[in-house]
Order: C-alpha cells, then sequence, then structure tokens
C-alpha cells in the first residue's frame, strides 16, 4: 500500500514538473518565410553566398534561393549565432532578420525581430516592413547588432 501511495506520488510529482517544464518551439518565422529547420526546405533552397553582419562571426548572413514554387525566390536571412561555438547551425541559433525577394532585384518583404531590435536578444516575434520602409529597418537591425554587441557605431552594408 504504502509503495502504490509513492509511486502515485512520484508520477503526480512528473506530471506537474513536466506541465511546468516551459517547452522548446525552436525557431519561429515571419508569414511567407519558410520553416529553415525543416528537411524538405533545407532540401529545396541552395546557399548562394554566405557572409557576416559587419566581419562578426556571431551574425552570419545567408543568401539563399528556392528551388520550388512554393518557397521564396531569393531569401537573405541574418542569424544571430552568439552561442558560445565556433560553429552555428539554423537548427539551434536565431534567425533574426529576413529579406524575401520574388526575384533578384525585387523585394517583397523584409522582417525584424523585435526583441533584437529593442534589447539585442531574440524574440521570434517579427516587425514586417514593405519594399519602402526597408531602410529604416536595416537600420533598427543595425541598432539591435549594437545592442547585442555593446558597440557604439558599426559599418554596415548588405
Amino acid at each position: 500500500m504504502v509503495r502504490s501511495r509513492f509511486a502515485l506520488a512520484l508520477l503526480a510529482a512528473g506530471v506537474l514538473l513536466t506541465a511546468a517544464t516551459p517547452v522548446s518551439v525552436g525557431p519561429l518565422y515571419p508569414p511567407g518565410v519558410p520553416n529553415l529547420t525543416d528537411p524538405d526546405v533545407q532540401n529545396s533552397m541552395l546557399v548562394l553566398a554566405i557572409s557576416q553582419l559587419d566581419g562578426d562571426p556571431d551574425f552570419p548572413v545567408l543568401v539563399l534561393a528556392g528551388t520550388s514554387q512554393e518557397l521564396p525566390r531569393y531569401l537573405l536571412v541574418v542569424v544571430d549565432a552568439r552561442n558560445g561555438k565556433d560553429l552555428w547551425s539554423l537548427l539551434e541559433d536565431r534567425p533574426v532578420f529576413f529579406m524575401v525577394f520574388s526575384e533578384p532585384t525585387v523585394l517583397r518583404a523584409a522582417y525584424l525581430d523585435e526583441g533584437f531590435a529593442t534589447n539585442g536578444k531574440p524574440s521570434g516575434t517579427f516587425t514586417a516592413a514593405g519594399p519602402g520602409a526597408v531602410d529604416a529597418l536595416v537600420a533598427e537591425l543595425r541598432d539591435g547588432h549594437r545592442r547585442a554587441r555593446g558597440l557604439a557605431a558599426l559599418s554596415f552594408s548588405l
């Protein structure tokens, strides 16, 4: 009898702890941006270029091309890879900026992570901007990068 009560108490404690434990939902993406952690999406995107935001290795910049009709034709992604490692991964590190193109010179939309823009930390919630407002969003990206790095000034070019 004591064993069964102990087992029930242990089971109940396990359920409560599991319910209280936050669940990691992985990277969040704005509407119209494919989930880059999905293997099917990864198999349908080609990496055209990899660079760094202002030469900062903790902020890789990717230029991707979609090979299927369901994906954006081109996608520029800035990743916050401040993970304490020499490597970064789209599975572990959070994208903080996207530019979605329907053609090489036709910008459809840009998205900036609001948490990154305001305090230098990714939040998974994005602010959208159309082609006419992308310069302001890039300025906010620069400010977020400064906050993330504690830098007074940066030079930036995409």
